[in-house]
């Protein structure tokens, strides 16, 4: 089965994103495949390179890495992104700014990555 798992919550708000990251993690060793990690709305403050957590927190950000140096596509809505000031090199000139605030391992997109998902995934999984 191919899942496309979608992360609308920030990071800091409840347990879905570590929800999300077993899903993912026993999905893979499963041997199913991850379409795509879509991060919209306050989701994309998944993707901030600037998170310290505390040393007796959970370190979500490099747990999103891990998945990604397994193969799994982390991608970030370019526009919450940019709503938020998560911005890659490119978005960084584009709007004048110094600092690239997106992690290793994370992509800006744009919402027709999120939509593919309705024909290219067996199943879209939320959450929030």
């Amino acid at each position: 089965m191919k899942f496309q798992i979608n992360v609308y919550g920030a990071p800091w708000t409840g347990n879905s994103a570590r929800s999300a990251q077993q899903f993912i993690q026993h999905s893979l060793d499963s041997g199913h495949d991850i379409a795509r990690v879509f991060f919209f709305f306050d989701g994309v403050y998944h993707g901030l390179n600037t998170q310290s957590p505390a040393s007796d927190e959970f370190d979500l950000l490099s747990q999103w890495q891990a998945l990604s140096d397994r193969g799994v596509e982390l991608l970030l809505c370019i526009a919450a992104s940019a709503n938020r000031g998560l911005l890659d090199d490119a978005e960084a000139k584009r709007y004048d700014k110094s600092a690239i605030t997106v992690a290793r391992g994370f992509s800006l997109t744009g919402l027709g990555q999120w939509a593919s998902g309705f024909h290219d995934a067996d199943r879209l999984i939320t959450f929030k």
